[in-house]
């Protein structure tokens, strides 16, 4: 499934994003574009045991983009697959869940 670029570099305030990083959910047949980050790292804080974060202690740590997706992975039940895309459209990352990679190549 091709992702558009556009849809990567739209936000909400009507000024494309010129840098960062989306994550992209695959369903099977469509994709929804979701968060925004400047770094991958940054999706991390997402994953925050509580709110508000009082501490960079509270965010955990990134490990790899691997341990990322499937943190989505597990977040969404829905979803087929979640990748990391640059606003310029290059895939950083992907995963799909194991039962479903036939569907989304």
């Amino acid at each position: 499934m091709v992702v558009n670029i556009k849809d990567l570099q739209h936000n909400n305030s009507g000024k494309d994003y010129e840098n960062g990083y989306r994550i992209v959910y695959f369903y099977n047949d469509k994709y929804t574009v979701g968060e925004y980050c400047k770094t991958v790292e940054g999706f991390m804080i997402g994953f925050a045991k509580c709110d508000p974060i009082i501490d960079d202690d509270d965010i955990p740590k990134f490990i790899s983009t691997e341990d990322l997706l499937n943190r989505y992975l597990e977040e969404v039940k829905d979803v087929l697959g979640v990748a990391i895309y640059d606003v310029n459209g290059e895939c950083i990352d992907k995963i799909y869940k194991q039962d479903m990679k036939h569907f989304l190549k």
